[in-house]
């Protein structure tokens, strides 16, 4: 591959960030209210999607610092969504589950981020789809592969 094509993917890798952002800014998320941040989002999906976790590999999975899992969570524990319950392998450890308002306000997010992405790809084929699919999640495996194991990631 020559330096002209690492440009251009270099330039689709910027242009995807910032859209990126302004997409989800502009998708209309209709829950009364319950505001909910895009990082807090992230985070609530991962709890209510995985099932619950421990700090540490919250802040693993989702590429973050142990303080920043741990003000994301502190937020959403405030806001009633999630719970700290007893770790059953090691009680002086918590783990961290959604709650019933937890799952629900995920579940209302998600409907509308899926509805929107709908809406953006609605002139995809599904072959193309799922083409992307595949080639985003080798690109997401190979950016983990080559990054150092949690670079800046605090233990528990």
């Amino acid at each position: 591959m020559s330096d002209e094509e690492y440009i251009a993917i270099g330039k689709q890798f910027g242009l995807f960030f910032r859209r990126a952002e302004r997409f989800y800014h502009g998708i209309r998320f209709d829950v009364p209210g319950r505001p909910l941040e895009r990082a807090a989002y992230g985070v609530l999906a991962r709890i209510a999607a995985g099932g619950p976790e421990r700090l540490s590999t919250l802040a693993a999975d989702l590429c973050v610092d142990l303080s920043t899992i741990s003000r994301q969570v502190a937020a959403l524990e405030a806001a009633g969504f999630v719970r700290r319950t007893p770790d059953p392998k090691d009680r002086r450890a918590s783990l961290i589950e959604a709650t019933e308002a937890g799952t629900e306000i995920f579940v209302a997010h998600r409907n509308q981020w899926l509805g929107a992405l709908k809406e953006l790809l609605s002139d995809w084929t599904p072959e193309e789809r799922r083409e992307f699919a595949r080639l985003f999640a080798r690109l997401n495996e190979a950016m983990d592969k080559s990054a150092p194991a949690h670079a800046g990631m605090e233990k528990e």
